[in-house]
């Protein structure tokens, strides 16, 4: 009997953290098909003005958005080089200060979003005329490999380097030995690591607010300006096209990779 309590509480609790983390998200997407322009829950009727309203040029979300996608695109791109790269190195060879190596690869983790932009604001205003389009891809390059090489040494630290010797026993060369036996073995490593960043990258804000300009706003800079002008259910449609966004990239994470390889 007192093991059918010990049990019960832990079910009861993780059904009301469940509840607890759900709740705000079905309010929000309930009133975005709200009629009237006061969010309200439960919405007084059925809408979907405000999800059309999220394509007009006044609200400027759809510009915002290929700004976002642009960054988060090209940032993971350059990121999956070098981050794969790195994790390779530190993990392949044997050498003085490794474990230091692969502390400073990821301390972008640990530094704060509001000093590094601050220091990149300062570094960027004392070199002058560099577009902020190249500002915010270079800040997003960095705070994101950590992400990447974190998930490519965790699959690297069951890989059996014995298989490159030989497929170089084989004839067969470096680029040969990298697409062929390492890439096909890592690759969930790779996508796990490139997902987590592009998510994170495209949802950035604080790097985005101090290092953007009005000729380039990300998507999250976007939502934010207009809250301080107007809080109509635009912000909840948009908030749940996000929200089905990310639950798509979860569901692909599962596919492709399994989420225990993404949770490592």
């Amino acid at each position: 009997m007192h093991e059918d309590r010990v049990s019960l509480f832990p079910k009861i609790v993780t059904i009301l953290v469940l509840i607890f983390l759900v709740a705000p998200l079905v309010v929000i997407i309930l009133a975005s098909f709200s009629p009237t322009v006061l969010v309200v829950f439960p919405p007084k009727g059925f809408s979907l003005k405000w999800y059309a309203n999220i394509f007009t040029s006044s609200t400027n979300f759809l510009s915002g958005l290929g700004n976002s996608l642009k960054v988060a695109i090209v940032a993971t791109l350059i990121d999956i080089v070098l981050g794969v790269a790195a994790a390779l190195s530190v993990t392949r060879y044997t050498f003085k200060g490794k474990h230091l190596l692969i502390a400073f690869f990821t301390s972008p983790m640990y530094v704060p979003s509001i000093a590094f932009a601050f220091v990149l604001l300062r570094v960027f205003s004392m070199i002058g005329g560099v577009p902020a389009y190249l500002r915010i891809l270079l800040g997003h390059s960095i705070i994101i490999i950590p992400y990447i090489i974190r998930n490519t040494i965790a699959v690297l630290a069951g890989y059996n380097w014995l298989l490159e010797d030989a497929a170089a026993s084989l004839s067969a060369n470096p680029l040969q030995t990298f697409t062929k036996v390492t890439l096909p073995l890592i690759k969930p490593g790779i996508m796990a690591g490139a997902l987590l960043s592009f998510l994170y990258s495209f949802d950035e804000a604080v790097l985005g607010s101090l290092l953007s300009s009005p000729r380039f706003i990300t998507l999250p800079i976007r939502i934010m300006n207009y809250m301080e002008f107007s809080f109509d259910p635009t912000l909840a449609a948009i908030s749940t096209l996000l929200i089905v966004m990310s639950l798509t990239s979860i569901v692909l994470m599962e596919r492709l990779i399994g989420l225990d390889m993404f949770l490592k």
